[in-house]
């Protein structure tokens, strides 16, 4: 038995031995070696170029895939093949029996070796063919296969970096940027990232091709800006983003002068290396200078920077002193007028101020006199002041028009719904804020118009929830507090709602928040707070006819203040009716005037008031809730009571009000009432 194993041990000593002896005379190792450096040597070369030569990244996998399956190849062509000076000699027979191979043998066989360098060339290419299916490609992995497929004409600009180390130069160095995201834009040949999805990024160590796949775009403009007084040097570079590398940069060391060439370079740059052939309304549009003057520029860029940043009242006024700085130095730019009129329209939302209005409409007149091309901005502007004044068609006309010229501007998006949100067509708003939504994820005006636009559509759930992305985007804006208050109150949580109106509150100061937390004491019978928030939300509002409105109610139910409760709706009618003069559509308006004539005794005007209102609106809850108001007071409880029996089944969240509101205890023991009222309250009302 030892010696048997001893034989296996002498044979396969023997073969080692004949195989390296094989191997050294065949030259097999130097082959093999040589294949290797030659192989790495082509793979980071093709690492190297593929991607500035604009071939595609799965040219690589292959490369790596034949050059593993090459070996076996040249190991058993090494092997059988013979380099002499007389040419190319086959080596057989493939393993020698004993002895010296003789030159005639190596000459024999050749058809033989011919069908085994065959058999050897195609079983390495069914190798790179196993290869590729056994280690698929790593979009197939689940990864993402978006990034191989998006259209060349797919780009987002990200935030320049500021490298002059003052506010101004970052304030400057992000405008800079947002001119050259307009300028493409506004080309419809280009698929152009909104603003915020791409500016969300800004101060983020990210991967450009990560960055590149959320954003769903093949290409990134990246950029730095450094500003030494008027000097200002503009560094910027076009990335493949599925790949990370390269594709052009340039750097641009100018006067300040030079900064509306300088945009309009790199836009033009932009769009030759992508090879997209554009339009001639497009080209006009990249050879149009945004300003007449620089200085005056950066003002405005200023302003535009306020108004994104919030919707509270002194940073609209803030907004104002930047534009108003921009047009004395240039009284004919008209964008800084449009600035003017969003600003002050915002200020007449907030304060009901028809003055804020008329100036509204005075800066958005000189900004259409003005405008020499089309402009977004100006146009969106006008758009939002003729929904204002109840002009919905005209308003649609102009909204439409800047997003067919610019597919991505959300704030057109934003206003059109804000259109369709009261014409009452709230399946295309719905439609409308969700595309605003989907533009700019984190976009917090998107959102907060979606959130509004549930809560109008008395779905307080969803604007909740809205409104809680509204908070985590802009943790420091009051509005969104705001909102998420007045969902939870409809929902009957006044615990959350009272601290979301209290954060509002902490954050800033405005009509807004002192007038719901004044309402929350008015429903829990706390009139003398009531009353004392509602002249804290005059300080910020005196002009608005709602706060008015809410004063006097509380003063109705405050011993001893029955004429200071006259005044207040006096004032408030006063007021309404100045409202109704800019737009006599509001049917928010005319039910709220309504109540306040039924108050000062003029029950006939209210009830048609009333009647219209309730029709404008379409019969909407609140408008209803209003009509039952007025009804009450002219002592019909029958038909005030069915109004109140509709507008509970149209939105069950107002059984809470009809349980707390003052104004309807007259009803506590009507069996009809009783039956509206929540299942806890009713129940009590039985004992």
């Amino acid at each position: 038995m030892a010696a048997y194993y001893k034989e296996i041990i002498i044979n396969l000593i023997r073969f080692f031995r004949q195989l390296v002896d094989e191997v050294r005379r065949r030259k097999v190792l130097p082959v093999v070696v040589t294949y290797a450096v030659v192989g790495w040597l082509i793979l980071q070369v093709a690492g190297l170029t593929f991607g500035p030569l604009g071939l595609p990244s799965w040219g690589i996998r292959v490369l790596i895939i034949t050059t593993i399956a090459g070996f076996p190849a040249v190991f058993l062509l090494a092997w059988l093949v013979d380099f002499q000076e007389k040419g190319i000699m086959f080596d057989l027979p493939l393993w020698p029996n004993e002895g010296e191979i003789s030159q005639q043998q190596k000459k024999s066989s050749q058809l033989l070796a011919i069908v085994l360098c065959l058999l050897v060339i195609v079983g390495s290419i069914a190798l790179v063919f196993y290869l590729l299916e056994k280690f698929p490609k790593p979009e197939s992995a689940g990864i993402t296969s978006s990034s191989v497929e998006l259209p060349n004409n797919s780009i987002a600009v990200m935030p320049f970096e500021n490298f002059g180390g003052t506010a101004d130069s970052d304030y400057f160095a992000g405008g800079l940027a947002e001119e050259i995201l307009n300028f493409l834009a506004e080309t419809n040949e280009l698929n152009v990232a909104a603003r915020t999805s791409s500016f969300q990024f800004r101060d983020k160590q990210i991967d450009i091709r990560e960055i590149a796949r959320l954003l769903n775009v093949k290409n990134i403009v990246e950029g730095s800006v450094r500003r030494e007084g008027d000097r200002i040097r503009v560094t910027v570079q076009l990335i493949d983003g599925g790949e990370g590398y390269n594709v052009w940069n340039k750097s641009y060391d100018r006067n300040l002068d030079d900064i509306f060439a300088i945009q309009q370079e790199i836009a033009s740059a932009i769009v030759n290396e992508l090879k997209i052939a554009l339009s001639v309304d497009s080209q006009n549009h990249l050879d149009t200078t945004p300003a007449e003057n620089v200085e005056a520029y950066l003002f405005y860029l200023q302003g535009r920077e306020k108004l994104r940043s919030s919707q509270d009242a002194d940073v609209m006024i803030a907004a104002m002193a930047f534009f108003n700085r921009a047009l004395e130095i240039d009284q004919k730019f008209s964008r800084a007028y449009a600035g003017i009129c969003e600003a002050e329209l915002r200020l007449y939302e907030i304060s009901n101020d028809t003055t804020n209005f008329d100036n509204a409409e005075q800066a958005c007149e000189q900004a259409k006199n003005l405008n020499k091309e089309p402009s977004s901005e100006v146009q969106i502007a006008r758009g939002r002041l003729y929904r204002f004044r109840g002009w919905n068609e005209k308003a649609i006309d102009e909204l439409n028009a800047v997003i067919a010229r610019s597919p991505t501007a959300v704030d057109a998006y934003i206003e059109l719904g804000e259109v369709f949100k009261v014409q009452k067509k709230y399946s295309q708003a719905e439609t409308v804020f969700l595309r605003a939504v989907d533009l700019k994820r984190n976009y917090w005006k998107a959102h907060e118009a979606l959130a509004s636009f549930y809560y109008r559509t008395e779905r307080y759930n969803e604007s909740a929830q809205a409104y809680e992305v509204v908070t985590r985007l802009t943790p420091d804006v009051a509005v969104g507090f705001a909102g998420k208050g007045a969902a939870y109150w409809m929902q009957g949580d006044t615990e959350r709602a009272l601290l979301a109106y209290q954060r509002s509150l902490q954050l800033k100061p405005s009509r807004q928040a002192y007038t719901n937390i004044g309402s929350l004491y008015y429903y829990t019978g706390q009139f003398t707070q009531a009353a004392s928030m509602q002249k804290l939300a005059l300080d910020y509002a005196p002009d608005d006819h709602r706060v008015w409105g809410r004063l006097a109610e509380s003063y109705r139910f405050i011993p001893g203040k029955e004429a200071e409760s006259q005044a207040a709706y006096k004032r408030a009618a006063e007021l309404a009716l100045n409202n109704l003069s800019i737009n006599a559509d509001s049917w928010a308006t005319r039910a709220a005037l309504g109540v306040y004539y039924a108050h000062l005794g003029r029950i006939e005007e209210a009830k048609t008031l009333l009647e219209l209102a309730v029709k404008q609106s379409q019969r909407i809850s609140e408008a209803l809730y209003f009509q039952t108001l007025v009804l009450l007071k002219d002592d019909n409880v029958e038909e005030a009571l069915a109004v109140l029996e509709e507008a509970v089944a149209k939105d069950a969240a107002y059984r809470q009000f009809i349980a707390d509101d003052p104004d309807l205890q007259t009803l506590q023991d009507n069996p009809r009432f009783i039956k509206l009222l929540p299942v806890a309250k009713a129940q009590k009302s039985d004992l």
